[in-house]
């Protein structure tokens, strides 16, 4: 092991969430390094600079992280924080995910105005997402609703919600927790009713390979979250999907077993296919192109290709 260096610098976007996910890696690695500093640089992110187009039109998610992968390729920084479920699921060259550590909340949450249940919903209410998948199955639970586009950090959405723009707003309950929000969560929305993004509540810390702070970042790693992430990437790239497609998974670990979930949607919700398979938690990316290849075989090309056409149709 590298002796442990004086100064840690790690890349985050600016938003409260992602400072938060930041200040919370520095602050374990300081504890299991007493000796080390640490530094938040923040970083400006293409997916920050432009608020208001939809994410599926401009790039998706990996515009929130690009710019932070550029400073760790010119050494400004040692290592970047992302939530896992904005990391593509192909690496530029010389980078690697150097830790995972344990995942919290996998559900999303629903925020009424005024404390409003979904369950309450008096016909045609306007709620908010940026999110294709949460469209979708929003959409196939009740089909009055109707979904907006939303975009901007948790504190924006929910203020555009109070000042009327939208009845309700559907977010990842990792989030609430981590701004402290939790009291703010309406109800939850079971996994067997919207099932999460890939990677949705877990944190993925980013580095150069073979750099000396990877020795420094394994007491941060759980396996068991690593296994299950990498079951639903592996899902993830082997349908071809990011953020211009609703397709959901979550792998859980079980023992030595992993239970893994997938659902691929028409952006209406009005056809949804789900299927779940098990596997060894040692095979976990095998496991995720197995439950993708099985679920293309029983209508998942169907819906993409439907899907590939009318993103054609629309450049």
């Amino acid at each position: 092991m590298a002796p442990t260096p004086p100064h840690v610098r790690l890349g985050t976007r600016g938003s409260p969430m992602a400072l938060w996910q930041a200040r919370w890696v520095a602050e374990a690695l300081r504890t299991h390094y007493p000796g080390l500093t640490t530094e938040l640089v923040v970083i400006r992110t293409a997916g920050d600079r432009n608020r208001q187009d939809p994410l599926p039109r401009i790039g998706g998610k990996g515009l929130f992280v690009k710019d932070i992968e550029d400073a760790l390729l010119r050494q400004e920084i040692e290592l970047a924080v992302h939530s896992m479920k904005d990391v593509p699921t192909t690496l530029p060259p010389g980078l690697h995910l150097s830790a995972v550590p344990p995942r919290d909340e996998v559900r999303d949450a629903f925020v009424g105005r005024d404390g409003r249940r979904l369950t309450d919903a008096p016909g045609p209410w306007r709620i908010g997402t940026s999110s294709l998948r949460r469209r979708a199955q929003l959409l196939a639970l009740h089909r009055e609703l109707r979904v907006q586009d939303i975009r901007g950090n948790v504190d924006t959405r929910l203020r555009k919600m109070r000042q009327g723009e939208v009845d309700g707003v559907v977010v990842a309950a990792a989030g609430m927790f981590r701004l402290g929000l939790q009291a703010e969560i309406t109800e939850f929305f079971p996994v067997e009713i919207m099932l999460p993004a890939a990677g949705q509540g877990a944190l993925g810390i980013e580095t150069l390979a073979g750099h000396w702070i990877d020795d420094l970042l394994q007491p941060l790693h759980d396996p068991a979250t690593a296994s299950a992430v990498a079951a639903e990437r592996a899902f993830l790239w082997h349908l071809g999907g990011g953020c211009t497609v609703p397709i959901a998974a979550l792998a859980q670990c079980k023992g030595a077993e992993l239970h893994m979930q997938g659902l691929v949607s028409t952006p209406d919700g009005s056809e949804i296919l789900t299927q779940e398979l098990r596997g060894s938690v040692q095979e976990s990316a095998q496991l995720g192109e197995r439950l993708a290849v099985q679920m293309r075989a029983n209508g998942a090309d169907a819906i993409l290709a439907v899907l590939q056409d009318h993103h054609l149709g629309a450049e």
